[in-house]
């Protein structure tokens, strides 16, 4: 008898333990909100654009819009929501960021939820006057993850956003999961993260960057763009926005925006961001167009890949930081718009040396650059923290501001292991 009294005992309290569902949800009662986008608001001080499924099919018309707009796919006028390809995108003017939501809340008929929010657009008038209070608020809000992707979008977050339209299938967060992979593979926009700027923000010893989203109106493309490029310019060149190319994509992510603090104070094109990703040690791979010394105008194709980790180091001699970097490379000759004979293994090796000169004298370029302006976006600052015995010593030597004045060496080992699919001559 005394056993069973124990164990109703015992089973009345395991089931007072269990987790209710008080506070759970029909999935259909919330809306998941896949994009933010967040810009200076005209009668208040944020602009707040989201945008998320309407659990539609991707052929019917979805709320939040009316039809309109021509061949845009649905409806909304030029500042309102649209719907097209089974996603809607809605904005609103707040104070901040919560209260914004709140208003959101409102008017969706639905409750926002942005545990699935991948993507937060931030734009360049924010970044010019400083980001500080609006990554604040929006890292410390309880349901967007540290690592949401963060672009700065030239013009409006809320134009981008607009446009963003899923063009591969009918999942858009695929489409920016894969294309946000891309910068492994290519090296022409970096992968930045809200967690990983925030950090560099606030960083004593480093400055943050962030990737540049753009809408291209093709312009480039069909000559209406101004004067035409030179023949055979590197792809690299071109800036986010300007690259000369058609198609049912408008977007593009591309290049890199360098900060000081919470401040925008210039931009990378592709090329240079490649660079910018070599010395952070966070290059992969990239076809890289190399200007020949033997013909003014020929182009060498050069696949590069990482052969080793970047390794930096940092002294401190009369307070002026010296630092040597180190860049590790291995690549392969797709093809060579020259006179050399790719099958001659010392004309290779002095196309080695070209590449190799070329590479390094561009990093040389970009260390001058942000040196110039001040901003350590490579991170050199971590391996300077070696120098000091103490915390206190790191934030009194004051890293950031010292960045203008340091002296900085960069080595480049370059090896190209084969020519294309030749494997001998």
């Amino acid at each position: 008898m005394i056993r069973h009294k124990l164990f109703i005992l015992f089973l009345a309290a395991t089931l007072f333990l269990l987790p209710g569902c008080y506070d759970a949800q029909e999935i259909d009662d919330v809306v998941h909100i896949t994009m933010l986008g967040i810009d200076k608001g005209r009668s208040n001080g944020w602009r707040l654009t989201v945008q998320f499924p309407t659990l539609k099919d991707a052929g019917q018309s979805g709320g939040g819009g009316s039809s309109g707009n021509g061949g845009d796919g649905g409806g909304g006028g030029e500042d309102g929501g649209y719907s097209a390809e089974g996603y809607s995108v809605v904005s609103v003017d707040a104070p901040s960021l919560h209260e914004g939501l709140d208003m959101l809340n409102a008017s969706i008929q639905r409750r926002a939820n942005f545990t699935q929010t991948h993507v937060i657009v931030l734009s360049e008038e924010l970044a010019s006057t400083g980001l500080a209070d609006h990554i604040s608020q929006i890292i410390n809000h309880y349901e967007i993850r540290r690592s949401a992707y963060l672009l700065l979008a030239k013009g409006s977050a809320h134009d981008f956003i607009k446009a963003n339209k899923p063009f591969i299938g009918s999942s858009l967060m695929k489409n920016y999961r894969i294309w946000i992979e891309q910068s492994r593979n290519t090296g022409y926009f970096p992968y930045v993260t809200l967690g990983a700027f925030y950090e560099d923000m606030v960083s004593p010893t480093s400055q943050a960057i962030m990737t540049i989203a753009a809408i291209n109106d093709f312009s480039a493309f069909s000559g209406d763009g101004g004067k035409k490029s030179a023949e055979n310019t590197p792809g690299g060149s071109f800036k986010a926005g300007q690259i000369p190319r058609i198609g049912d994509n408008k977007i593009e992510l591309w290049g890199t925006a360098l900060f000081s603090g919470d401040t925008m104070v210039s931009e990378l094109d592709g090329d240079e961001t490649r660079f910018l990703l070599m010395l952070r040690d966070e290059f992969t791979a990239g076809n890289l167009s190399i200007p020949a010394a033997e013909i003014s105008e020929g182009i060498i194709s050069l696949n590069v890949r990482k052969a080793r980790s970047t390794k930096v180091s940092v002294k401190i001699i009369d307070s002026v930081p010296h630092v040597r970097v180190a860049v590790s490379l291995k690549g392969s000759l797709q093809n060579a718009q020259t006179s050399v004979e790719i099958s001659d293994e010392a004309q290779v090796a002095e196309l080695e040396k070209t590449c190799r000169e070329y590479i390094k004298d561009r990093l040389g370029q970009l260390v001058e650059k942000c040196r110039k302006q001040n901003t350590d976006v490579f991170g050199f600052g971590d391996a300077a923290a070696m120098n000091f015995l103490t915390i206190r010593q790191l934030y009194d030597y004051d890293w950031n501001s010292r960045f203008k004045d340091s002296v900085v060496e960069v080595d480049v080992d370059l090896t190209i292991q084969h020519t294309g699919k030749l494997i001998k001559s």
